[in-house]
């Protein structure tokens, strides 16, 4: 089995595709987004707080009340969504393809 990290060609290799331009240079390209620590870790406690909110709605369902059960994962439910809009993940959209998406 060749390992190229190892041979003498690794200059000759890199230097070679360093040269060919990117196949879709010219396309619009979303910059990367990197949450803060802070964030992560915000976002981390509210997902382990969700878990309690959901093991405890799963207690008061064997104890016998639907109600409460329901308001712990309502407000489980509202948990999540603000842990997962604080670290802003989901699917985004150039505005090429937001435009390309709307009804004719």
């Amino acid at each position: 089995m060749p390992l190229p990290f190892l041979t003498v060609d690794r200059g000759r290799a890199a230097a070679a595709t360093a040269a060919e331009p990117r196949p879709h240079e010219d396309e619009h390209r979303v910059p990367s987004y990197r949450p803060g620590p802070r964030r992560v870790g915000g976002a981390a406690l509210l997902l382990l707080l969700a878990a309690y909110l959901l093991f405890s709605a799963l207690i008061v369902v064997l104890a016998g009340s639907l109600v409460i059960a329901g308001v712990c994962v309502a407000v489980a439910a509202v948990v999540i969504t603000v842990a997962v809009r604080l670290v802003r993940a989901g699917i985004r959209l150039s505005p090429l393809e937001q435009e390309a998406d709307l009804p004719a």
